[in-house]
């Protein structure tokens, strides 16, 4: 019956009319529709056993499942909460609920809640490295926030992507990026090296002493400098912009955000803990 189902409701109400009405051989329908007589006679014979009916479209395969009201909740709640397909069913898993990821994008899609974006190229296989315990290097740059226009400074833990402390400044300077290491070594301890790129905040100029490599040694602190033209070596902070970027302003405060991103946002690439519970089991 494959054939008969290839075949639009239109064409196969002609084909009947053809025949039925007009007398035409099934030789001639199946010709000028460039069909197997086989696939007329199959049309033939559904129409005169069940009627009209027999003709429409019939889904193939196993009827789709329905969720239960309280998933579907937990879903669009989840969906309000900003959480992607991917990280909500990695959250439902985590209660127990087992829902694909195709499921909840028919259900969001269903409910106009799906972001449409550009399709993305194939991303290139890397491999993930990481510390095994917190506090062992902490990554930090600065990035320029175009909705403030101000600096934003950050310091993240490698392993946890926790992030001790962050602010905004009007300049990025040496000054600026050591006032906030000390503030958040202060409350969390040294790490015991530190991650940048080649910047004039961090790297010295040709014959010149560098304030910030001084004072890292002075702390006891190893700084290692980023691979040229290797983004991903501070990958886990440039992916830390990213997620500023678009989920900041749901809060008055760049201290809430942080509360949020670090205590309340389940990471994926965390098996969907927190950074903070990450940071604070694996402490050495």
């Amino acid at each position: 019956m494959e054939g008969c189902y290839m075949i639009d409701i239109k064409k196969k109400l002609w084909i009947i009319q053809q025949k039925e009405d007009l007398g035409i051989s099934i030789k001639e329908i199946a010709d000028s529709q460039k069909i197997s007589r086989r696939t007329v006679e199959r049309l033939l014979k559904m129409y005169h056993d069940k009627g009209i009916k027999a003709l429409e479209h019939k889904k193939i395969g196993r009827p789709e499942e329905q969720l239960s009201l309280e998933i579907r909740q937990r879903i669009i709640e989840l969906k309000k909460e900003s959480h992607g397909i991917r990280r909500t069913e990695g959250l439902l898993k985590l209660k127990g609920l087992h829902v694909s990821h195709n499921k909840i994008h028919r259900l969001l899609t269903r409910l106009g809640m799906v972001d449409h974006e550009p399709k993305k190229g194939r991303r290139k296989n890397y491999i993930r490295r990481e510390r095994k315990h917190s506090n062992s290097l902490w990554q930090t740059d600065f990035c320029w926030i175009e909705k403030l226009e101000c600096w934003l400074c950050a310091w993240l833990d490698d392993h946890s992507r926790f992030v001790p402390v962050a602010d905004y400044f009007t300049e990025a300077t040496t000054e600026n990026v050591i006032s906030l290491f000390e503030k958040g070594a202060k409350k969390f301890g040294y790490p015991k090296q530190t991650l940048s790129d080649r910047g004039t905040q961090f790297y010295p100029n040709l014959g010149e002493t560098c304030r910030f490599l001084e004072h890292m040694k002075n702390q006891n602190v190893n700084h290692i400098f980023a691979s040229i033209k290797k983004p991903t070596t501070c990958g886990k902070l440039e992916r830390f912009w990213g997620t500023h970027n678009t989920e900041r302003w749901k809060f008055s405060s760049l201290k809430k955000f942080l509360d949020y991103y670090n205590c309340k946002r389940p990471h994926m690439s965390l098996d969907y803990l927190t950074p903070y519970n990450v940071y604070m089991r694996d402490m050495k």
